[in-house]
């Protein structure tokens, strides 16, 4: 799953899963947290609701956009160990806006992430 790879920085797993834009975003949101020495601790709950808002067919292209509204477990800690950001044993209502984009005639039947947006 997109957002566990994520937090884990698995670089590998995201490449199959991400526009080489996304991709490039989030391998930089990676390295930047590698390099201040923060580390993500993450557990997936569940998705409460998942509504398309939208849908297209352009030039081959077919994208849908998704608002997911779920439920997570999310917190950063410094390279000493201090918490930072987020709660280690809180469960987190979010609420996010992707959009995935898949060529109809490739043979590869994954659609890839090709934005992120929160939706405060």
């Amino acid at each position: 799953m997109t957002v566990t790879a994520y937090a884990a920085g698995d670089r590998n797993e995201l490449k199959g899963l991400l526009s080489p834009e996304v991709f490039a975003s989030f391998a930089a949101a990676i390295a930047e947290r590698e390099k201040r020495g923060e580390r993500m601790e993450f557990s997936f709950v569940g998705v409460d609701r998942a509504d398309i808002i939208e849908a297209s067919l352009t030039e081959g292209t077919a994208q849908v956009t998704v608002r997911f509204v779920s439920k997570l477990i999310s917190a950063t800690f410094d390279k000493s160990g201090a918490l930072i950001d987020g709660e280690p044993s809180k469960v987190t209502e979010v609420t996010d806006i992707w959009t995935f984009a898949r060529e109809v005639r490739s043979r590869d039947p994954n659609w890839r992430l090709v934005a992120t947006e929160s939706d405060a």
